[in-house]
């Protein structure tokens, strides 16, 4: 008899076993995580690894153990950081977007993004202008005219560096008004919260920022977006485009999820899954919705290919932005050159 329950015992476990093999891995079965955010609380980059947290904490599809702000160099520091202490960052993810290739073009150092491991890309975000609510400017064209009148009277400020995003999205409306960048009183700030405190405290005229992080403060009629860089006006958004105001800019700037180089590749597809399983729930889209972001899933090679030609496309931005186009084509093409091959 005891031979017998032994062998139905055996019998038992191995049929849950394979029932177990046939099941699809999913995200839940993971280590858990940490987010790596280059930049300070309140900014696109927290507010994109914490809504990304929440939901999948929230659908059981991973456990979040941290969430790292290390600030400095408009997010120099924690892309190196993770590029040459990989051991310090088993299980993270790195937040980042259209920053990572521009500040590379620029110089600022001499890695990119494939010195990291390419995870996912989950969003594009249009970027906006706004001014506190008691301005003066009641449209785009208005503070564009103020600046040209006396650009120094007009500081802007942005989350990030000169010639970064925010800088670029202001050179772009600028450049449509008929103002060269090199006129723009820039103003950068460490993250998306401190230009809007900046702007808050009378100390510049407007801030350039993702509409995301622009948002709670419009709602609290605290500031007044001008425009926004979509084709056509946002779902729910009653703020009118920079095309519709006659300047001629659509931009959008995406947002992803980079790991360590060493992750190991059974690591990396975990990842891809429990991304690709996110961006399938509901939740997810219920919290692109509150942020007005848009879905862009992209992973492994079309995410490689989308990286290379996004290289190609914010050379041609940055050169038509400079004053010296040449010299920053030399630049650009010393540090970069090998990547395009």
């Amino acid at each position: 008899m005891a031979g017998l329950r032994q062998k139905m015992f055996r019998t038992a476990v191995a049929a849950v076993a394979l029932i177990l093999g046939t099941l699809p891995v999913r995200a839940a079965d993971m280590p858990e995580i940490r987010f790596l955010i280059p930049g300070g609380k309140g900014g696109g980059w927290d507010t994109t690894a914490h809504a990304v947290g929440e939901v999948l904490t929230a659908t059981g599809l991973a456990t979040v153990v941290a969430y790292e702000n290390l600030v400095g160099g408009g997010g120099d520091r924690a892309l190196l950081d993770l590029i040459h202490h990989p051991q310090r960052h088993r299980n993270t993810l790195m937040v980042q977007s259209t920053p990572i290739i521009v500040r590379s073009f620029r110089g600022d150092y001499r890695n990119s993004w494939r010195d990291t491991r390419p995870v996912a890309i989950l969003i594009s975000a249009y970027q906006a202008i706004a001014v506190p609510a008691n301005s003066p400017y009641r449209d785009i064209n208005e503070l564009m005219q103020a600046i040209r009148l006396s650009p120094g009277d007009v500081p802007v400020t942005g989350g990030s560096t000169y010639l970064s995003l925010d800088h670029l999205t202001l050179g772009l409306v600028a450049q449509a008004a008929g103002i060269h960048l090199n006129a723009l009183r820039y103003s950068p700030a460490d993250g998306g919260k401190a230009a809007l405190d900046r702007l808050l405290s009378g100390k510049v005229k407007a801030v350039v920022s993702g509409v995301g992080e622009l948002l709670p403060a419009a709602q609290a009629g605290k500031i007044r977006i001008l425009g926004v860089t979509s084709a056509d006006p946002l779902p729910g958004l009653d703020v009118p485009t920079f095309r519709s105001q006659g300047l001629d800019v659509v931009f959008s700037n995406w947002r992803g999820f980079f790991a360590a180089s060493a992750t190991d590749e059974k690591d990396i597809q975990a990842f891809e899954a429990m991304f690709t399983e996110l961006a399938a729930t509901t939740a997810w889209a219920n919290q692109r919705s509150k942020y007005r972001w848009e879905p862009l899933l992209l992973v492994g090679d079309p995410l490689k290919r989308f990286l290379i030609e996004q290289e190609r496309s914010l050379f041609r931005i940055m050169t038509m932005l400079q004053s010296s186009p040449e010299r920053f084509g030399r630049m650009a093409s010393r540090s970069h050159a090998r990547h395009w091959r």
